[in-house]
């Protein structure tokens, strides 16, 4: 009794594999985009002057996302982040990370006020590890 149930699950076993199998070759091979691979794999690369292109502030600098967010301080970051690249660079990265540190600030601030103890919870993400 066992040995027909386990010689049928087998069976079953050994029919669906052979039915993926055949199905899977009855498929036609995919055509690869070589235009494609080649733009992703230069946009990989050349990552530089990727950053530096003015239409990635498009979204968060957009009035819409700055009265949802409530503020600008992600339009301000990544112009300033844009601004580091490059021979003729107009900012540093301490003056980008002085944005991010305040946007950090007012997340913490506000996931804070959230909590039972907003205190404790403001004094965990101040400490340094």
């Amino acid at each position: 009794m066992i040995t027909s149930i386990l010689a049928g699950v087998l069976g079953g076993v050994a029919l669906t594999s052979s039915i993926w199998v055949y199905v899977e070759r009855q498929k036609e091979p995919e055509e690869i985009d070589l235009k494609g691979l080649i733009e992703s794999t230069i946009a990989i690369h050349e990552p530089a002057s990727n950053l530096t292109e003015p239409d990635l502030l498009e979204t968060p600098c957009s009035l819409e996302y700055i009265e949802q967010a409530g503020n600008d301080l992600l339009c301000r970051e990544m112009f300033c982040r844009m601004m580091t690249r490059g021979i003729d660079a107009k900012a540093s990265g301490a003056e980008c990370e002085q944005i991010s540190n305040v946007q950090n600030k007012i997340l913490i601030l506000e996931t804070c006020q959230k909590t039972e103890s907003p205190e404790s919870c403001i004094s965990l993400f101040d400490r340094r590890l």
